[in-house]
């Protein structure tokens, strides 16, 4: 476990504390040797795996996995990052675009 912060599952919610009784901020990330725990609550265990696969999902957990199955060269790692950063400016341009398209029609 990790130092003083527990994340929790209490029937339907996720509540962060920081061992004061403390809520801890909403940017709060773990650390990374810190595991993904769930607490079955009241709405049972099928709530509780479809809340540990979003965390999951959150924490880029099995990006990560995959990534370092194999040995990424710095200029292959730096290359997929400039990569990856183009595919998301297209992918907030594409959205823009959309929004502004579809504020636009008045013929609804």
């Amino acid at each position: 476990m990790f130092s003083g912060r527990n994340r929790t599952y209490k029937g339907g919610s996720v509540s962060e504390d920081n061992g004061r009784g403390e809520r801890a901020s909403e940017t709060w990330s773990r650390p990374r040797h810190a595991a993904v725990e769930v607490t079955v609550g009241e709405r049972g265990v099928e709530a509780a795996i479809r809340l540990f696969k979003r965390l999951v999902l959150k924490d880029g957990i099995l990006q990560a996995l995959k990534r370092r199955a194999h040995y990424e060269k710095p200029g292959e790692r730096r290359r997929r990052k400039v990569r990856d950063a183009a595919r998301r400016r297209r992918k907030q341009a594409r959205r823009a675009l959309l929004r502004e398209s579809g504020s636009d029609r008045s013929d609804r």
